[in-house]
């Protein structure tokens, strides 16, 4: 099971009964007002259209493409989400892995919405309808 969604006193009780029964060491995480299905589509729909018309540049002017998963990292990072951090192979610097973006909330999600429509705007993407 990856989560219950409380809608109902019935959703509380058996929530509350599988805390009871939960062994020591059980993680539990609980989220108010999560991101919605439709808010996750438009970032990844937005994403896409980054990924297929943005070329990043690196300090030095290279350009080169990444796919979407990895522009959600760079924008995640770039609007103040947490994402996590690797050394790199030499120890020289560290790098950006991974963002979780299936567990922001409602509020975060269209922060980062926004964000990414900026982006995108101020570097020539023009985003298709399928946004809303």
């Amino acid at each position: 099971m990856t989560g219950i969604t409380i809608t109902n006193e019935d959703d509380r009780i058996f929530l509350h009964r599988m805390l009871d029964e939960a062994r020591i060491g059980t993680v539990v995480e609980m989220r108010v007002d999560p991101a919605s299905e439709p808010m996750r589509r438009r970032m990844w729909a937005m994403l896409n259209e980054v990924a297929k018309k943005v070329p990043h540049k690196d300090r030095f002017g290279n350009e080169r493409y990444y796919d979407a998963s990895q522009w959600k990292i760079l924008l995640m990072f770039g609007v103040g989400q947490e994402v996590d951090f690797m050394p790199s192979l030499d120890g020289s610097t560290f790098l950006p892995y991974e963002g979780r973006s299936s567990k922001m909330n409602s509020r975060d999600m269209s922060e980062l919405i926004s964000y990414i429509d900026w982006f995108g705007t101020t570097n020539g993407v023009e985003f298709k309808d399928e946004r809303s």
